[in-house]
């Protein structure tokens, strides 16, 4: 396949499983991609994100264009050639070993959206003007395995080729690099990267920690020893250390059962200590606290990831049993969605017990709005910025079951996008899903993983199963994907 060719026939219309509904649903969401990209190109082309209210730019990746980076492969997927090829001719100019200077560049954000979006691009055009720029990001960020225990550090100066000071870094950034380096090593024939990741893979699994599956949320780079006093979860700082368990073992074909082995444990720990259900019957994901002083009746957006890889593990594995619990709590991160206004999903919901919410009814001023509901769900944390881990979740469901409600669910959640987040420039934050207020709610920034997931997830949703199908390709935790080694 010569490169700029796709892997699949070009024709909306190829496949009679493309239903008519789902074509439209499916260009609209490629239409709301175009608006976001024409945002991002009159406002803030060749920086790093959009801020789309202000209609102005910023550099908070350290000017490495990390949006149009993210969007390679969503551009190439979607088929808005036009579009790619003018990115892809930007690549060209982007200096990946350098960044402003003082700047510290983030390993775990820089090796997710740039390593991998450049690596997701070039599975799927082949031009090596992308692989030797994915080398370089990959030479650039190589300096923070310079420790004791080969476990990155947090930051690293691509001016000075120095890693951060700093040994103290949670799971999710220390454990969220094997697709990526693993993918570099085999596409580059250079087995240093693949030696990168897999260094880092035993040097947290030789962790001494409490509980067979669970990781605390830190360890140090120096020393390879977790932080015993810090929160057991799935969400926030340790959410995608736990999917590249099984993403590692999808992406060696099945060939490497310790991954396999790794994945299994942590899903019967997290069902044991971690899932628990809702006095009204909600299925979620909550968190033992920092000391294990307490449980925490809280689910985390981020932690919406979760349910579809269930649903992943349950298709890949034959284990009938997690796509259960994949539904349930799939079904809770959809419901925490629906329950507000707008139709948009908190960063952070919680539950209530029947006495706990009557209570609360107590101080809620007539008129205004309640955000615990009598079935005791409700937000804590009321922005929505953009996130597409529910989104995610119903996409794999969708494609595990075929089960067309995922559909509908996911077009109702980008009615609300389009309704409550769409601005003239592009896509905004939401800073309150409780208020429907078309003035002042909205946050000015429009994440890259906006159009790098969500818009792709999306996408991929209404699309025919072998766009991108599950048998021959792995998402990265940006949705960059990466062709399994077979």
């Amino acid at each position: 396949m010569s490169h700029g060719e796709l892997p699949w026939k070009v024709d909306g219309y190829r496949n009679s499983e493309l239903s008519s509904i789902n074509y439209k649903r499916q260009q609209s969401v490629r239409e709301a991609t175009r608006h976001a990209w024409a945002g991002y190109k009159k406002y803030a082309w060749g920086k790093d994100e959009l801020q789309p209210v202000t209609q102005s730019s910023n550099l908070r990746w350290g000017d490495w264009a990390i949006t149009l980076v993210d969007s390679l492969d969503t551009l190439k997927i979607m088929e808005l050639e036009d579009e790619y090829a003018e990115a892809k001719e930007f690549v060209r100019s982007i200096r990946f070993d350098r960044s402003p200077a003082g700047y510290k560049v983030q390993f775990f954000e820089m090796t997710i959206r740039a390593l991998g979006g450049l690596l997701g691009a070039y599975e799927l055009d082949r031009d090596p003007i992308l692989l030797e720029k994915a080398r370089q990001v990959g030479d650039s960020l190589a300096y923070a395995f310079d420790t004791a225990t080969g476990l990155p550090t947090v930051n690293v100066d691509v001016n000075s080729k120095s890693k951060e000071y700093s040994s103290r870094i949670c799971i999710a950034e220390a454990g969220t690099l094997q697709l990526e380096f693993k993918k570099l090593g085999q596409v580059t024939g250079d087995n240093k990267y693949t030696k990168y990741a897999e260094r880092a893979n035993e040097a947290i699994e030789n962790g001494e920690r409490k509980y067979k599956g669970l990781y605390p949320a830190f360890i140090d780079s120096d020393t390879g020893k977790f932080d015993s006093s810090a929160e057991l979860s799935v969400s926030a700082m340790s959410d995608s250390f736990y999917e590249y368990h099984l993403k590692q073992h999808i992406l060696h074909g099945g060939k490497e059962p310790k991954f396999m082995k790794r994945y299994i444990t942590s899903v019967e720990a997290v069902k044991e200590k971690l899932v628990k259900k809702s006095e009204s019957g909600f299925t979620f994901i909550g968190k033992l606290v920092a000391s294990e002083s307490g449980f925490s009746d809280e689910m985390e957006h981020l932690a919406c990831f979760y349910p579809g890889l269930l649903a992943l593990g349950a298709k890949v594995l034959d284990r009938p049993q997690d796509l259960v619990l994949a539904e349930e709590l799939a079904r809770t991160c959809y419901t925490s969605y629906t329950m507000t206004p707008t139709g948009l999903g908190p960063e952070r919901f919680g539950f209530k017990t029947k006495e706990q919410v009557n209570e609360y009814n107590k101080y809620v001023y007539p008129g205004s709005t309640r955000v615990f509901n009598d079935d005791g769900m409700g937000g804590v944390d009321s922005r929505y910025i953009l996130r597409p881990e529910t989104l995610e979740t119903l996409f794999i469901l969708y494609r595990v079951t075929g089960d067309p409600k995922y559909q509908e669910w996911g077009w109702n959640i980008f009615l609300a996008i389009e309704k409550h987040a769409k601005v003239e420039a592009g896509y905004a934050g939401v800073q309150d899903v409780y208020s429907e207020s078309s003035t002042s709610n909205h946050i000015d920034a429009m994440e890259s993983f906006f159009l790098a997931e969500t818009l792709k997830y999306l996408y991929l949703l209404f699309s025919p199963t072998d766009v991108i199908s599950l048998d021959e390709y792995v998402f990265n935790t940006e949705a960059h994907p990466f062709r399994i080694i077979k």
